[in-house]
């Protein structure tokens, strides 16, 4: 049968370069089995809507995760993000409207002040398990659309501590006007702030999304997305993997060409090629 024919493949595997403009670092990925189209480059188009089945739903878990640390590994980020909603002035309960009404409120800033707000944002059930908050990444708010937290100012026990404690922390009034309370902290690891926002992607998350038809994370239009080097027949040799599950084995490695050079040269040559010039440094280099 011919490739094109072939809906998946066994035993595949795929080369990603993960680069933020500061620092880089690839991952090789080997799968049971991959799509002959890129599963890889479909799945987030559809925001990955989740399955209630178990094992579904599980497997959706795991690629929102790991969509997610893309995203965020792959792009600057000035701010980690906390937003509620003032029950006053919105139904809080209302994840959709929250969406909508945010995103809009971002386009809205760039149309008045000429800078876009970039966003990478996940949902929150509040300890009632009804109303929605928000965490995430956001990056191009103005500096003089911010103020610090001091001592005395309305804010909760966490972020009194934080600001006792001589920690930066923001307060962004024009959306505290808007929505309710927020907060604002500067990044200060990148690599830290990327695992830890994946960790707010739970089941518990997932049923809940999925029950109001709602995506688990929302993102901005034109964020950075790994390089996918080669995909693949690949004999490349491991001992040890940095993650594995039934259905693939993953490990990363830091930016040493050697070492991606000899991963590179281990995939099969086959119909499909993939340019490595921003590798090995040559124009229009194929394997």
């Amino acid at each position: 049968m011919p490739l094109k024919d072939v809906k998946y493949r066994s035993n595949q595997a795929i080369l990603k370069l993960y680069d933020n403009g500061v620092e880089q670092k690839y991952k090789l990925i080997f799968m049971k089995s991959l799509r002959t189209s890129g599963v890889e480059d479909d799945e987030d188009e559809e925001q990955l809507r989740i399955s209630l089945d178990g094992e579904k739903l599980s497997e959706s878990i795991i690629r929102s995760k790991r969509m997610i640390y893309e995203y965020a590994y792959c792009n600057q980020w000035d701010f980690f993000f906390t937003g509620t909603l003032d029950k006053d002035k919105y139904d809080r309960e209302d994840l959709d409207k929250f969406h909508k009404d945010l995103t809009q409120w971002f386009r809205d800033y760039k149309k008045k002040y000429g800078q876009k707000i970039d966003f990478l944002l996940i949902p929150e059930l509040h300890k009632d398990k009804k109303s929605w908050h928000i965490h995430g990444l956001l990056r191009g708010i103005l500096p003089e659309h911010l103020k610090q937290f001091e001592i005395g100012d309305k804010m909760s026990d966490y972020l009194v501590k934080k600001v006792k404690n001589g920690e930066t922390v923001y307060n962004w009034s024009a959306y505290q006007k808007k929505f309710g309370f927020c907060n604002l902290e500067p990044i200060k690891n990148h690599s830290a702030v990327c695992s830890y926002i994946t960790k707010y992607i739970t089941k518990d998350l997932a049923f809940c999304v999925k029950k109001i038809n709602a995506h688990i994370y929302y993102c901005s239009r034109g964020l950075n997305r790994a390089q996918i080097i080669a995909k693949g027949d690949c004999d490349f040799a491991m001992n040890n993997y940095d993650y594995e599950n039934d259905f693939c084995r993953i490990s990363w490695f830091v930016n040493n060409p050697l070492t991606v050079e000899e991963i590179i040269e281990s995939f099969y040559i086959d119909s499909r090629k993939f340019l490595i010039s921003k590798v090995l440094g040559a124009k229009n280099e194929t394997i």
